[in-house]
């Protein structure tokens, strides 16, 4: 009989957070003026949206231009968007137009935005890559196939990573053990790691630019990388503790590695943690490119990179929202999701994390459209 009473317990606490998760604070809407403004910028701008468990698009107006027949639908890039369709109980992708065309048809397994005119597609368990009529340029052979970026994309064979060019060659051996969305190659150096673990930099032709001496390691953004080093500490409990700072193009560290975790510099600004003394608590920084900490010792739960002039900021609730580069909340936190700011709105999601609602907002936290 306890245990039936615990159960009920349990029901009723989940019920009643359920219940509250799904009350969002009163939220204005876009004026008319305001969205009128926003579309004469954005005329041609399409955004995903869902209506009734079904994906479409919308205009800046909040028109629905595409009608939501898709399972799953993406941004679109350079006049093509990722969509998916079901039939007979299994999942095909495929890419649209702008006027809902399918200009490539759902054929594929999984399929990946376009890069230098090529995208990843799988069919079965194997990907390959198909150009913008979706021609199979590219043989499906690869068991993980990253984008194409300076004429290179990394790909997975027999467990291992390497490059091909775009004429489907392998011109850098498969050796390396870092996913194939990481190392992208920016002005010929892309970040790659190893058996040992180790990272470090290589050359278009697979030589190391940098070598590999660090734990762990971005690619670079305007000549700054996030990377991580062992530095010796016989006050720690191993005797050495993990840092991380930012690289120049030689490997030197010209923003010194004491933070735990940093994202990738964004909008000119970069976004880092470290914990207390004690190892406690977190705190926050957001760092400028000479890595003089502007904003200092935040405490929220996760403070993402700035895009569009904003900071995603997450409170202790799990609820998000925006701050600006003086730190000032601009959008309080009371989102489930968040997306970064496309052509003027960001795509974010309320109500609970079990059943996520998607809204779009304007910069002013402004509600533009909700299903």
């Amino acid at each position: 009989m306890k245990i039936f009473f615990l159960i009920y317990i349990i029901l009723v606490v989940i019920s009643l957070s359920y219940c509250q998760s799904r009350h969002e604070p009163d939220m204005k809407h876009e004026s008319t003026a305001d969205r009128d403004a926003a579309y004469a910028k954005f005329p041609g701008a399409l955004y995903p949206v869902r209506v009734k468990n079904k994906w479409g698009y919308m205009n800046r107006n909040g028109d629905i231009v595409i009608k939501p027949i898709f399972e799953t639908a993406e941004d679109f890039f350079d006049g093509l968007s990722i969509v998916s369709s079901s039939q007979d109980n299994q999942t095909h992708y495929g890419f649209i137009d702008t006027k809902g065309n399918w200009a490539i048809d759902a054929a594929y397994d999984d399929a990946k935005s376009f890069s230098e005119n090529k995208a990843a597609v799988k069919k079965g368990e194997l990907y390959g890559y198909i150009d913008n009529y979706g021609k199979e340029i590219i043989t499906c052979q690869f068991e993980q196939a990253g984008s194409f970026t300076e004429g290179r994309a990394a790909v997975q064979k027999n467990g291992w990573v390497g490059f091909i060019d775009t004429s489907g060659t392998m011109v850098i051996e498969p050796k390396f053990t870092c996913s194939v969305s990481h190392p992208i190659f920016v002005n010929g150096m892309a970040p790659v790691f190893g058996a040992d673990e180790m990272t470090g930099y290589i050359n278009p032709d697979g030589s190391w630019k940098i070598e590999p001496k660090f734990h762990s390691a971005s690619r670079f953004v305007d000549g700054k990388a996030w990377a991580m080093i062992k530095k010796d500490d016989p006050s720690a409990p191993y005797g050495f503790t993990i840092r991380g700072g930012y690289i120049d193009t030689t490997g030197k560290f010209i923003i010194q590695p004491q933070y735990d975790f940093g994202w990738d510099f964004s909008d000119g600004y970069a976004t880092v943690w470290k914990l207390t003394d004690d190892r406690q608590t977190k705190l926050w920084y957001v760092l400028d490119p000479s890595g003089r900490e502007i904003l200092r010792d935040l405490t929220y739960r996760n403070v993402g990179a700035m895009s569009s002039g904003l900071i995603p900021i997450q409170d202790e609730k799990m609820r998000w929202g925006f701050m600006n580069i003086k730190g000032e909340v601009v959008i309080p936190p009371h989102f489930t999701g968040i997306n970064h700011f496309k052509n003027g709105i960001a795509r974010m999601e309320t109500g609970s994390a079990f059943d996520p609602e998607p809204v779009y907002i304007n910069d002013k936290g402004e509600i533009v459209w909700e299903e």
